[in-house]
């Protein structure tokens, strides 16, 4: 028996579509499922047109079920711009537990101050996601374990960003650090403005590659 939230997103909830040919998760909201057909609503639409995705494309869609990570293949059937861009998906396979992981990560470089503890750093990140980034920082006094509360603020090219994060891991490369941070409470809102940096930097890559 097919379970909804199992077997197929329920409608409302969140989900990354990737295009398989592109491999990039963009994330979406599910409007319409019915365990036969979805329709998802493009989240940063701007960047999804970009990708050209047409009908026939196919496509793997992730969401959070009740006992972890799903996913199923799709085939994209039809693309409307009304004005927000959606896509109708048509169901071509089960779903499945998956561990992938759904954030996108891309090289971006942008300066970061964060204070740990009592001490303030300021250093320069090496990529970002809209989970967490990892950065250079000059190394101070010991090393701080992993979960050690770290508030970092970036400069994203359209104002300030400031986030509570925590320490994932650290690897000393001679006098400086390198930090792996995590943003485990970021609303919607905030993961969205680190989405769009990040797509950002995506977008210019593909074209310093097409040059």
């Amino acid at each position: 028996m097919s379970v909804a939230g199992v077997d197929w997103p329920e409608p409302g909830c969140a989900a990354e579509v990737i295009p398989l040919a592109r491999g990039v998760a963009l994330p979406s909201s599910v409007e319409v499922s019915d365990g036969t057909d979805l329709r998802v609503r493009l989240v940063l639409a701007e960047y999804a047109e970009q990708l050209k995705v047409e009908p026939g494309h196919r496509v793997e869609v992730l969401w959070g079920g009740p006992t972890g990570g799903r996913s199923l293949p799709a085939e994209v059937t039809e693309v409307r711009s009304d004005p927000e861009l959606r896509w109708s998906l048509q169901i071509t396979g089960p779903a499945e537990a998956s561990q992938r992981r759904q954030s996108v990560r891309a090289r971006v470089e942008v300066p970061v101050v964060a204070r740990c503890g009592s001490v303030l750093i300021t250093g320069e990140t090496v990529d970002l996601s809209e989970a967490g980034a990892r950065a250079w920082f000059d190394g101070w006094g010991l090393q701080p374990p992993p979960g050690t509360p770290i508030d970092a603020t970036l400069e994203l090219g359209d104002g300030a960003f400031t986030a509570a994060g925590e320490v994932v891991r650290v690897e000393p490369r001679g006098p400086r650090w390198l930090i792996s941070v995590k943003f485990p409470e970021l609303t919607e809102q905030e993961q969205d403005r680190l989405r769009r940096r990040v797509f950002e930097a995506l977008r210019l890559e593909r074209l310093r590659q097409a040059d």
